[in-house]
């Protein structure tokens, strides 16, 4: 064989090789989604937990209370500003999470959106069933359920852009789980759902619908619409404040709100890696940092400093 053949051979059995190579290694294919568009992500307004009548102390306190294990993220909300963030464990107030069940949340107030839009009729809304009422806006509003919910909600909120992860290429989009976005976009949506649907003085759900969102969906029912009652809280206590509802995530992910305060506590830890399970308190650290307000209405079972001195006083 020639030197020039053998140079030949040479090159075409590392071509050949080369390929094979590739084949093999191939990268895996990205899962399929959809995307949700945003507004320009703007910052949230921040204040001091003082300037907010809130004991940051008592904060403190709460990111080492037993409930707080395995914290990652623990943000609170007052009267639209931001007073205290704790990020943990490789968090960041832009890491983007899966928020599981909390897509429930954003799918109430697209139907909201939607009913304001004359697309759906309230009188047509019977319990909270997400693929009924996904299909329900897409058919309403001849859009598809991620580009709705984008134009009206996460849009308007100036969050960043999100996603939401599909089944299968071509599959509907879910409407209850799999959205992913920045942890402290969460607070603009907490923001709203304290203000009576109002987000930066827009009211972008028309008053009275968070309201309704905090009601039973039934009479026999025991969940709001699209979030959770403090029927469904397993705690060692009730909450310390009236008209509390929460947005359950994975793990040990929850959202509480508390319109009479103006008050939003976001918490995010990992459920423990027991085999077990375990029933985690989640009425604990809400009133902890409810209890931290200085200008807090008092509730039945509270004490003064003068009754834990002097009982019957």
């Amino acid at each position: 064989m020639s030197r020039r053949a053998a140079l030949v051979l040479i090159a075409v059995l590392l071509a050949a090789g080369l390929l094979i190579a590739m084949l093999l290694h191939k990268p895996a294919p990205t899962a399929p989604r959809v995307a949700v568009a945003g507004g320009d992500a703007g910052g949230l307004a921040r204040a001091q937990p003082a300037d907010e009548r809130i004991d940051a102390a008592a904060l403190e306190r709460a990111v080492h209370d037993d409930t707080a294990a395995g914290l990652q993220v623990l943000v609170v909300m007052r009267d639209d500003h931001l007073v205290f963030e704790r990020y943990q464990g490789g968090f960041t107030a832009d890491t983007v999470v899966d928020s599981g069940p909390f897509a429930q949340v954003l799918l109430a107030l697209t139907t909201a959106a939607a009913v304001k839009d004359g697309a759906l009729l309230p009188q047509a809304l019977h319990g909270f069933d997400a693929i009924a009422l996904r299909t329900a806006i897409e058919a309403g509003t001849q859009q598809r359920y991620e580009l709705y919910l984008s134009r009206k909600l996460w849009s308007r909120v100036n969050a960043a852009p999100a996603w939401i992860a599909l089944p299968a290429i071509g599959a509907a989009t879910p409407a209850d789980c799999c959205f992913h976005a920045r942890v402290l976009d969460w607070m603009r949506i907490a923001s709203l759902l304290v203000d009576d649907g109002r987000f930066e003085g827009k009211q972008l759900v028309p008053p009275g619908w968070v309201q309704r969102m905090a009601r039973p969906v039934s009479l026999d029912a025991v969940r709001g619409f699209g979030v959770e009652l403090p029927a469904t809280a397993r705690g060692a206590e009730p909450f310390a404040a009236d008209g509390v509802f929460f947005v359950r995530g994975p793990g040990r992910w929850r959202l509480w709100l508390v319109p009479q305060l103006k008050l939003a506590v976001l918490f995010g830890a990992a459920a423990p890696a027991a085999a077990a399970p375990t029933v985690w308190d989640e009425t604990r650290l809400p009133n902890l940092v409810i209890r931290a307000l200085s200008d807090r209405p008092m509730q039945r079972g509270d004490t003064t400093d003068l009754q834990r001195l002097v009982p019957g006083h």
